[in-house]
């Protein structure tokens, strides 16, 4: 077990870059802990709102307004004593050997720890024209989705066959189901509106499976029962007109609307100090998520990068929540911590249904030579929607307590 330091040995200065699920789940473990005295915590985030990617179909689903997808960090003080939060500020640059964050007006913060948990930034420029398409990572692209779906359903109407096409552009990227969900809530969207016989949806992937394999076969069943078209081993080389997928085999997708899960890689600021590997992310050690060679450095969450069995570690959500209290308790090296990276993501499939996905990579944590991940899968066919919603709640109240406002959408007209 690991032994506590005395008071004068303990950091000083622990800065995290990033109000996500990875930097508040580690300012929340600071503010929790029974004794975190001589530890000052700074949370920096270039926003001043909290979102959960698993809210936003539900908004261009036309259930929620966008607006109900964000939550003021604000107001989430209360959950977090003696935590400092500086919103609406850009980092411009780290200086890692001196131990200083930069900020965009010029001033400097040292630090003893660095977490850096700044998510991912969708780089589509590997892939020419790729620029021209909805970027399904970004919530600024809400509303286009939903004005996409509105002209699919419009021409479908007027008797034009329609093409979506959910194009993967690289491996690995955040939130691994979402782009298998939204084919799902575009098809039940479609078909409540009474034109899915004149709309093909296709998920496209540059790798034969992009979720744990013991997924495979539920997810082969819906993509039969929804008749969605699944292609794998599909690598995006270049988009024509915002509407046309061209592939590295010379084959080729005519779309009416493209939505791409961009490349995605570290931000700018965390490139340019050199630590991250070729694919654009920084790798760290599973059991600590140290950033190797940087003293009192960590990564956690997207921008992280882990592979287990030659597959990469997912790292969105809740494992990035888990990340961030490994690393608190890592720092403040808490006695008989015992970490768990079991995580939950539900694949909504439309009418209420859902698949959770479980992976579970705690003994790869504790033995990360031979530890192996296993993952639980459960069809959930009546109460998806509700466990899912039930996941993003249970969040809420972690970040804003009893009183923040919850995730309520309208059913599904």
């Amino acid at each position: 077990h690991r032994l506590p330091p005395p008071y004068n040995a303990m950091p000083k200065n622990v800065i995290v870059i990033g109000a996500g699920f990875g930097g508040l789940g580690c300012a929340k473990t600071f503010a929790d802990a029974k004794d975190s005295s001589g530890v000052a915590v700074t949370v920096i985030d270039a926003k001043s709102w909290f979102t959960i990617g698993g809210t936003w179909q539900y908004a261009w689903a036309g259930r929620v307004d966008t607006s109900s997808t964000t939550w003021d960090l604000s107001k989430c003080g209360a959950q977090f004593p003696g935590v400092s939060m500086l919103l609406d500020t850009d980092v411009a640059s780290l200086d890692l050997e001196g131990k200083k964050v930069v900020l965009g007006d010029g001033s400097a913060l040292e630090y003893d720890h660095l977490v850096l948990s700044p998510g991912v930034v969708g780089d589509p420029s590997s892939v020419p024209g790729m620029d021209a398409t909805l970027d399904m990572y970004s919530h600024d692209s809400i509303e286009r989705q939903r004005a996409d779906v509105q002209d699919i359903i419009a021409n479908a109407r007027a008797g034009e066959t329609q093409t979506l096409l959910v194009a993967i552009g690289a491996v690995p990227y955040k939130c691994p189901v979402a782009p298998f969900e939204a084919a799902f809530i575009a098809d039940d969207v479609l078909r409540r509106h009474g034109v899915r016989d004149k709309v093909d949806i296709v998920v496209t992937a540059p790798v034969a499976w992009p979720l744990p394999d013991p997924a495979k076969e539920v997810f082969a069943r819906l993509f039969e029962e929804k008749n969605v078209r699944f292609l794998p081993e599909k690598t995006v080389v270049s988009i024509e007109g915002g509407v046309k997928a061209e592939f590295a085999r010379g084959d080729a997708i005519a779309a009416s609307k493209i939505w791409s899960v961009y490349p995605q890689r570290a931000p700018d600021f965390v490139k340019a100090t050199g630590v991250c590997n070729p694919r654009g992310f920084v790798p760290v050690n599973i059991a600590t998520n140290g950033v190797e060679g940087s003293d009192g450095v960590y990564c956690i969450g997207d921008c992280c990068g882990i592979a287990v069995g030659g597959k990469p570690h997912p790292k969105a959500g809740e494992f990035a929540w888990q990340m961030g209290e490994m690393v608190a308790h890592e720092i403040m090296r808490t006695e008989s911590y015992e970490h768990s990276r079991l995580g939950a993501c539900i694949a909504e499939c439309g009418a209420g249904a859902g698949v959770l996905v479980a992976p579970d990579y705690t003994q790869c944590v504790k033995d990360p030579e031979g530890g192996k991940p296993s993952c639980a899968i459960q069809d959930r066919k009546t109460d998806g929607e509700a466990a899912k919603l039930d996941w993003v709640n249970k969040y809420i109240r972690n970040i804003f307590g009893e009183g923040g406002r919850r995730f309520e959408p309208a059913a599904a007209a």
